[in-house]
Formats: C-alpha cells, sequence, structure tokens
C-alpha cells in the first residue's frame, strides 16, 4: 500500500514538473469569442437586421419584460416566423404571467432557433433564457401534479367524512333501538 501511495505522488510530482519546465502554458480560451469585436445572434450566413447588436436583443426584452401577458400575446401574433422574429417571440414568453401552454410553445421555438444561433450566443441562451424557461415549466407542471393530487385528496376525504357521518348515523340509531329494547325488557321483567 505504502509503495502505490510513492507511485501515485511520484507520478504527480513528475506531471507537475512537466508543466513547470513547459515554457508556455496553454492559454485558455474565453468561452465568448466576439466576431469582429461584436456578438452575433445567428451564423454569418443567416440575414436577420440587428444580428450582432447584442445591445439591440437586450433592450427589446427589458422593454418587454414589464409588459402583462396580454400586451406580450398582441405583440407575439403580429410577428412572423423569421429567424428574428421567432426570437422576439421566445423573449416575449419569458416574462411574468406568461401561461404554461404559451410558454411551451416559446421552447419549441427557442428549439428551432438554437441550431442556427453561433456558438458563443448557444450557450448565453441556454444560460439566460432556455434553462430558467425550462425550470419554470418543470416548476408549473409539478405543481399542476400536486394541485391535482391533492385536490383529489381533499375530495377523498370529503367523501369519507360523509361516509362516517353514515355510520354514526346508523351507530345512534342501533344504539337507540338496543336502548328501547332494554326499556322493553326491564318493562317486562317488573
Amino acid at each position: 500500500m505504502n509503495k502505490l501511495k510513492l507511485v501515485i505522488i511520484g507520478c504527480l510530482v513528475s506531471l507537475t514538473g512537466c508543466e513547470v519546465i513547459s515554457e508556455k502554458a496553454a492559454p485558455v480560451e474565453p468561452v465568448f469569442v466576439p466576431v469582429e469585436n461584436e456578438f452575433c445572434l445567428f451564423k454569418m450566413d443567416t440575414a436577420v437586421e440587428h444580428n450582432c447588436d447584442l445591445t439591440y436583443w437586450l433592450d427589446f426584452w427589458v422593454k418587454h419584460d414589464g409588459l402583462s401577458w396580454t400586451e406580450r400575446k398582441e405583440r407575439i401574433n403580429q410577428l412572423g416566423e423569421t429567424q428574428a422574429e421567432l426570437m422576439k417571440k421566445v423573449l416575449l414568453s419569458q416574462g411574468k404571467g406568461t401561461p404554461y401552454q404559451n410558454r411551451l410553445r416559446a421552447q419549441g421555438w427557442a428549439d428551432e432557433l438554437t441550431p442556427n444561433l453561433t456558438e458563443q450566443m448557444k450557450q448565453l441562451f441556454l444560460v439566460l433564457v432556455y434553462r430558467p424557461s425550462q425550470e419554470l415549466l418543470e416548476f408549473e407542471s409539478a405543481l399542476t401534479i400536486l394541485t391535482r393530487m391533492n385536490t383529489n385528496q381533499s375530495k377523498e376525504l370529503h367523501v369519507q367524512q360523509q361516509r362516517l357521518s353514515e355510520q354514526q348515523q346508523q351507530i345512534d340509531q342501533l344504539l337507540k333501538i338496543e336502548a328501547s329494547m332494554m326499556e322493553k325488557k326491564e318493562g317486562i321483567n317488573q
């Protein structure tokens, strides 16, 4: 066992020694590499207005985040099916009050968009939009299931309370009959 420890320590020391000896460590590539100092949403072969203007998209998202679901829904209905319009639909579907079905539809649009996004935007899109929306969908789904279970249990509890009440009435009637029979028996015995 001690020999194994020595071998492992020796390997670790020799590996770190190689790192020290190497002239230059490989540079760590940043996750987001701007194209020409800009972040482009879609691959360059996709013609999209404001494609490399990340500020435009963030402003769009923030500007519309405070709108009610009804207002955002109206704007979604006015949009078409281009890549830029699908992106707007997804962003409009992220605000508070978006119903489950509409958020689910937006996830479908997001799935449709993802293959056309640049690699750096895929990562950003997943972190900022897709995953949080997916988590909300999962929470809402779980909440719906728990609510249904709670409702069913409440109904079952009500049914059981009615049965108990009926059984209590039957027991009371039997006790009255028994008391009446006891009174008659005592009357006969006297």
